[in-house]
């Protein structure tokens, strides 16, 4: 497979821990045994459950790289995001009781406008949050780079040239 324009510059890819997928199967078997309906779901997803977070584990990936990060999910529904890291707002870790139980972050990324991503199970969590936001300040302290083109200098010299005959139109009516 050839590299797509949102994986160039690929700086690291991100590993989940497989403990995940326990964390998955469990809050999916609380969630249906909280429910009249659920309970009757929960046989079926013992025996099923595990397979269908395998799966979902096996299509989880995040990569960063030098100008996005970019975040694929899903099994049956597949999601991509790629997020530019000078729209990313900040990065944060979060932890409690079971996650902790599992050794398992989660981590939202957070851009203006839009609701937060989420990844759960990202190893070395702590550590790649410091990378995307080192990285996204590294691009936000580098000189913005501007294209100039023959038709903005163009249209830079025209305001210029009526500029002048403005001035001079003004000067020979005083």
């Amino acid at each position: 497979m050839s590299e797509g324009y949102a994986d160039s510059g690929h700086i690291v890819s991100v590993e989940f821990d497989p403990k995940v997928k326990v964390y998955w199967w469990l809050g999916a078997m609380l969630v249906q045994a909280s429910t009249v309906i659920g309970l009757f779901v929960v046989p079926f997803w013992l025996i099923l459950g595990l397979a269908v977070h395998q799966k979902q584990f096996e299509g989880l990936s995040c990569s960063l790289t030098d100008r996005s990060l970019n975040i694929r999910t899903g099994w049956l529904f597949k999601k991509q995001q790629n997020i530019p890291l000078d729209k990313l707002t900040d990065v944060s870790i979060h932890e409690g009781p079971i996650l902790n139980a599992f050794g398992v972050v989660r981590m939202h990324f957070e851009t203006a406008g839009s609701a937060p991503f989420i990844l759960t199970g990202v190893k070395g969590g702590p550590e790649f949050r410091d990378l995307v936001l080192k990285q996204r300040d590294s691009l936000s302290s580098q000189p913005a780079m501007t294209v100039q083109n023959s038709q903005s200098d163009d249209v830079l010299v025209e305001i210029r040239d009526l500029l002048k005959d403005m001035l001079e139109t003004m000067s020979n009516k005083n």
